[in-house]
Order: C-alpha cells, then sequence, then structure tokens
C-alpha cells in the first residue's frame, strides 16, 4: 500500500492530482469519517449539508480551488469533498504533545488521538506553486492536518482546546486545522506564526507546538477562537495536553478534562525525571506510556511523530493502536534537497 504521496503545481494541479489517486476510495473515506464522527460525537446532518458549501466558499481562494481540483479528480461532488471536511470540526480530540532542547537541538513528540485508526497512516508532500513546500500527516489524500513540518524546517502541530468565546467577525476566520496549514506554506519562523495569529482567528481553540530548526526557537500558544498566549520553554522543555496553561480562564469555565490533566501531569514527570541519551528511543517511551497513550471509544492514539527539525529527522508511528506502543515506527527521508 502506498503510504507516501507527492503533488506538485497549481492548486488546482495538486487537488487534481490527489482527486485522481484517491479515485473512488476518496468518497469510501469521507462515508467512513462523517459515520464514526456522528457514531461518537453526533453530527446533525441537515446542519452539515447546509453549512459545508458556504464553509467551503469562505476558505482562502487556493484552498477552494484545491478542492475544486480534488472533486473533479475523484469524480465526486464538490459538496461532499467539502462535507468531508467540514464534519472534522465536529470531533473533539484529546492529544499529548512535547518539546525538548536536547544536548543543544531541539526535539519534539506527539501523539495524535482520534477515532477510527484503521485510516490513518498516511504522508501527504505538497509543493504548490508561489508556496512553502510541506510535508503533513494523516489519512489517506490528507488536504488540512495536525501535523507537519515545512521546507523552512518549521514544524508545527496543535492540539484541540476547548474555548470560551468566538470569532470577533473584524478579520479571516479558519478552522485550526486550516490554519496550520496556511502557517506551514507562508511561515518560517515563530515570528511569522505570531503575525499570522495576529491575523487571523479561529473557529475552534488549539495549543499550537512551534519549532524553529534553523533558530532552535520553540514555543506553544494557546489559543481561543479570538485570542492566545505565548508559552515560553522551561527547564528547557514544554508539554501540552487539552487544556490552558497560563491564559486568563473565565470564571465558571471547564478548563480540560481529568485525563487531559493527568496526562499533562505524567509527561512532566517523564521529561523531569528522565535521561534522554538515546533518539528516538527515550522520546517514543514517553510517548507510548500507559498513562499517557489513549485507547477508548472516543480517542485512540491514531499515530504518533518525533521530529528534530534542524536535523531534518521525522519519525512517523502508525498501524497498530495506541499507535506510539503497538504501531510501527518509520524513519521518514527529508524530501527537499
Amino acid at each position: 500500500m502506498k503510504r507516501i504521496s507527492y503533488f506538485k503545481g497549481s492548486p488546482r494541479e495538486v487537488g487534481l492530482a490527489n482527486g485522481m489517486a484517491l479515485g473512488k476510495r476518496l468518497d469510501w473515506i469521507i462515508g467512513q469519517l462523517i459515520e464514526g464522527i456522528n457514531d461518537i460525537y453526533g453530527i446533525d446532518i441537515h446542519k452539515l449539508e447546509k453549512e459545508a458549501l458556504p464553509w467551503f466558499h469562505s476558505l482562502p481562494i487556493h484552498f477552494q480551488e484545491e478542492l475544486e481540483g480534488i472533486a473533479q479528480g475523484a469524480d465526486i461532488p464538490l459538496r461532499r469533498v467539502a462535507g468531508w471536511l467540514f464534519a472534522d470540526q465536529c470531533a473533539n480530540n484529546g492529544c499529548t504533545g512535547l518539546i525538548r532542547l536536547i544536548d543543544g537541538d531541539v526535539w519534539v513528540a506527539r501523539n495524535n488521538d482520534h477515532i477510527l485508526p484503521e485510516l490513518w497512516g498516511y504522508t501527504i508532500i505538497r509543493d504548490v506553486n508561489g508556496r512553502i513546500p510541506t510535508m503533513i500527516f494523516g489519512t489517506e489524500g490528507e488536504v488540512f492536518s495536525a501535523t507537519g513540518i515545512n521546507k523552512e524546517k518549521l514544524w508545527l502541530h496543535y492540539n484541540w482546546l476547548p474555548v470560551w468565546d468566538k470569532p470577533s467577525e473584524e478579520k479571516q476566520c479558519l478552522f485550526p486545522y486550516v490554519f496550520l496549514r496556511e502557517a506551514l506554506e507562508t511561515c518560517s519562523s515563530v515570528r511569522n506564526v505570531t503575525d499570522l495569529l495576529e491575523s487571523i482567528e479561529r473557529d475552534g481553540g488549539m495549543n499550537l507546538f512551534v519549532v524553529d530548526g534553523i533558530s532552535n526557537e520553540f514555543c506553544i500558544f494557546e489559543c481561543s477562537c479570538s485570542s492566545h498566549k505565548k508559552r515560553e520553554p522551561q527547564d528547557a522543555h514544554l508539554s501540552a495536553t487539552n487544556h490552558y496553561c497560563v491564559s486568563k480562564i473565565p470564571d465558571g469555565f471547564q478548563n480540560g478534562s481529568r485525563s487531559s490533566l493527568d496526562r499533562l501531569q505524567r509527561t512532566e514527570e517523564l521529561l523531569k525525571d528522565k535521561t534522554f541519551n538515546k533518539l528516538p528511543e527515550n522520546l517514543i517511551e514517553v510517548l507510548k506510556d500507559s498513562k499517557i497513550e489513549q485507547s477508548s471509544k472516543e480517542a485512540v492514539t491514531v499515530y504518533s511523530n518525533v521530529g528534530c527539525p534542524g536535523k531534518e529527522l521525522v519519525w512517523y508511528a502508525y498501524g497498530g493502536f495506541p499507535a506510539a506502543g503497538r504501531g510501527t515506527w518509520h524513519q521518514l527521508y527529508w524530501p527537499w534537497p
């Protein structure tokens, strides 16, 4: 089975090639994802059918052109493609991530917790005209992802966060996973990401992990819909799950679940007590810890990553569930000269 795809050209050409490669499998993938999300979280199908296309038309034009290309290439209705991507907002995922400075290099590790683990484990490399080439991880033909790295050695991933606010309607607004790809294709530094967060609001919350592999600068941005707070490294590391650590929380707001608090506590314990002298193995041991990996109907670790952007090193685990402990770890070759 082909696990790595590479697409190059204009947005429409990239989408067309992706759609043609997926063919009729795309309609099956969309059906599986929508059915799975509906079974666990519940989806208002009427709302999905009504709002998916207006949401599509609110996207930046380059993403609209790419999705039109996918629909054309796979020979399925554009409404179906829009519904595929729109529906994912209904899934509230629990993820764990960490960044650590080790012997002068910044390393990052993450568990992506979602549903339908058998659909995950694909790598999509894009070189869109006029934009920074990217590599993202997710399901087959993934368009928007929660994890990626670009040719400029900028690593981004995010964990879902609950929110208390709404977008202001005064700025452009994107779903977090759309924001992440926009950032990967336009940013090469923490400063660039900061500027993008200032100019684009989000229709959802995220703990956004940022690693600049060239400067070795790293941080986490705690993002609600209309605000963000930067977390600076402490003791040469940072970690986060699915709650806020430094942001001002309104009274009465439920800031995270027991699972989120417990996973972060365990991650911090391991980061402070563990010796990191064998990599990536030491970081994989953290990710596959029984108190960090997830294996429930609502959230299972569907894939895991370890990376050192400055050294152009990336590992990816999938195929067994939870992925960090039971999947197979693959080292990916850096795709750019």
